[in-house]
């Protein structure tokens, strides 16, 4: 007769150990997320743009005179600390400290040609770190450098070719785009050239090469190269223009740093463009007018016409229009080009119906008397992606979190029929069935800043669909 006392459930005994490790694991990776997430919109607060510090920290926000003097045909990329504190800013000739002192000068010569190519980022794990990239135009390559301000941050210790990539001083190719990980400080490099996209990983040990390239799509037989591109608030699609009459829809996985799909659009009619706050909508101007069209027709239309055909009309800028640029914590900004004088936004972007402000906030400094071209590109910033973390335990639980502070109420959609509304950063969910669940989560805030929505495809590994019965 067989021992049943020594027998014993082996999924049972798996689970218990799960359990403990996974929450032991859980309570360790929140005590580090938790300051994280609770700053994360601040970091692209402040812009300096043509001489304005614009700090959107304050309510209205504060707009003064930088103290310095600059000529660029670049746009000005700046980033923040966590609280939203200025740190550092880049121009197309020198680093800048929040107290607009020169802090390290650019090789001499028209580094400032290429639009797009300046970015900053702080360095994965490494407390008042920053990597500044910028275009060497005299030397033909883009140059990835350090400032370490850990020890003294208005005065930097630079590390200057950290890392170099390969560029053309005749063609503007090399495109340097950062995008982050969900639930990350770590980053993809996004790196074209040569009429092909690489991808490289930037984590607290540095630069690595995943080994991913991805070839540029032939249309027509051109030749063309990537000038500049946009990227939505949640890091997960990029629009890029090309130097031919077609643009690229990229659509991007932030947890793997793999490209999905590139999808090219030929002779696609806009000037300037940016996504909404709530990743749903394009929005582009056309002389005086503004349109957009949903983000989700981007990847399957082909050509001008279904462009125009998807897209609708918004209104009537009133002027023409500089730029275009969504603020992560919400609303679009575009500069009246006209007088240069002020900002003007586009509230409720997301909703059916945005509304248009056209003189909203005026500069200290006039736009038109500081750009040397017809580009007049606003500021680039670092900012910490929109979205929400999910954490599998055992026995098909799930636990969610979100890294916006701000919002007064969240609802979830589980992707298995069930929902929930909650009011904190923080929801668990059991799942009864392992697969694949497309979990949306809606933030709703008590100002102006319009609703936003977010998507993300969870896969549920942990249910036990067997009892195991093991004989010691």
């Amino acid at each position: 007769m067989q021992d049943f006392s020594k027998k014993h459930y082996l999924c049972a005994q798996k689970t218990t150990n799960c359990n403990d490790m996974k929450t032991f694991i859980a309570i360790l990776a929140a005590l580090i997320a938790v300051p994280m997430f609770a700053t994360a919109q601040k970091e692209d607060n402040v812009w300096i743009y043509a001489e304005n510090r614009i700090d959107f920290g304050t309510t209205p926000p504060t707009v003064t005179p930088t103290a310095c003097k600059y000529r660029t045909e670049d746009n000005i990329t700046s980033v923040a600390d966590k609280d939203g504190k200025l740190v550092y800013w880049l121009n197309g000739t020198s680093l800048y400290n929040s107290q607009d002192e020169v802090v390290y000068s650019l090789p001499e010569g028209n580094v400032a040609k290429c639009m797009y190519g300046l970015s900053i980022v702080p360095f994965p794990g490494r407390d008042n770190v920053y990597l500044f990239v910028y275009p060497d135009l005299v030397r033909g390559r883009m140059v990835v450098s350090i400032a370490d301000g850990s020890k003294d941050l208005l005065h930097p210790k630079i590390t200057e070719g950290y890392k170099v990539f390969p560029y053309s001083a005749n063609y503007d190719d090399g495109v340097p785009l950062f995008f982050q990980k969900y639930g990350s400080r770590d980053f993809w490099l996004l790196y074209s050239y040569n009429h092909s996209i690489k991808v490289y990983a930037l984590t607290e040990d540095g630069f690595s090469y995943t080994g991913d390239e991805y070839v540029l799509p032939n249309v027509d037989n051109s030749s063309y190269y990537i000038d500049g591109c946009e990227m939505t608030p949640d890091r997960s699609k990029i629009l890029a223009t090309t130097s031919i009459n077609m643009s690229l829809f990229i659509d991007l996985d932030t947890q793997t740093g793999k490209i999905k799909n590139i999808n090219p659009i030929k002779n696609m009619t806009m000037e300037v463009f940016a996504f909404s706050s709530g990743n749903k909508y394009l929005y582009y101007s056309l002389f005086e007018s503004l349109c957009r069209i949903p983000v989700e027709n981007l990847g399957v239309i082909s050509g001008n016409k279904d462009f125009l055909e998807h897209s609708e009309y918004v209104g009537s800028l009133g002027c023409r229009i500089g730029d275009l640029k969504f603020l992560t914590a919400g609303g679009l900004y575009f500069l009246n080009l006209d007088d240069g004088n002020y900002l003007g936004t586009v509230e409720y972007c997301d909703s059916e119906h945005p509304v248009i402000n056209n003189k909203w906030l005026k500069l200290a400094k006039n736009a038109n008397e500081h750009s040397v071209s017809r580009f007049y590109a606003f500021p680039k910033t670092y900012c910490y992606p929109f979205g929400f973390v999910a954490d599998e335990k055992c026995g098909g639980e799930v636990h969610f979190r979100f890294s916006d502070v701000d919002c007064v109420s969240i609802h979830w959609d589980f992707g298995d029929g069930s929902e929930a509304m909650a009011l904190g950063q923080s929801v668990e969910h059991i799942y009864t069935s392992n697969g694949k669940y497309t979990v949306r989560l809606t933030a709703n805030y008590s100002d102006d800043r319009p609703q936003q929505t977010v998507e993300r495809t969870v896969v549920v590994r942990n249910i036990l669909t067997k009892l195991e019965i093991v004989e010691e």
